[in-house]
């Protein structure tokens, strides 16, 4: 092998080493936030279509570099604009959606669906679906992928780098936001991870940030 192709080679192992550490950090750092009650939300007023636009391109660019299809279907707002923390709103999705990748094979299908309904003119509740056909839970651990440090101990998880954290702390994030999450998933089939969240409309806010 040539020396400079080892060396790219090399780099990338670092690189890919140093953002998993990066993530574990972030992870334990949000898992002692929440573990000592001092997670905070931060809301502020939020624009749909601009949450939809990022999640949109950051999902594609994700399922380009795995070999991946995507389905992106975001259903015409009820409220183009919402109180919520944009921060951790992507920080959920994200997660969800950064999981599908990862347990998916290239060649496979990640799926994004989003929806509002507006309750009372004050409430929206904001639905997020994120499924794939990956490699799917057993029944077993699907009861309790939302607590910290479960990973699936099998062969073909054994060689997917993650913390075991991601999904305890986007159930807590979720139940910040008054919300919920649930899962169905079969091995070898796939996964569908489903959240509702609870947010304040603000339609008619001068304030609405992208």
């Amino acid at each position: 092998v040539d020396k400079r192709d080892k060396l790219v080679d090399d780099l990338a192992k670092i690189k890919t080493s140093g953002r998993f550490l990066l993530s574990l950090i972030n992870d334990v750092l949000d898992i002692s936030k929440i573990d000592s009650g001092k997670i905070e939300l931060l809301p502020e007023p939020c624009s749909y279509d601009a949450f939809i636009d990022e999640i949109s391109n950051l999902l594609e660019s994700m399922c380009y570099d795995k070999g991946l299809d995507c389905v992106i279907n975001a259903a015409p707002p009820q409220a183009r604009a919402f109180m919520a923390d944009k921060v951790r709103l992507n920080q959920v999705t994200l997660n969800l959606l950064s999981n599908s990748v990862k347990y998916t094979p290239s060649g496979g299908v990640v799926s994004f669906f989003v929806d509002q309904e507006i309750v009372g003119g004050e409430t929206v509740i904001m639905h997020i679906c994120v499924a794939d056909n990956g490699i799917g839970m057993t029944e077993e651990f699907a009861e309790k992928v939302f607590e910290a440090f479960e990973r699936e101990r099998n062969s073909t998880v054994s060689g997917i780098q993650g913390t075991g954290l991601g999904m305890a702390i986007t159930k807590n994030i979720v139940e910040l936001m008054n919300g919920t999450i649930s899962v169905e998933s079969e091995k070898g089939v796939g996964s569908e991870f489903t959240v509702f969240v609870t947010l304040k409309n603000c339609e008619h806010s001068a304030d609405v940030t992208s």
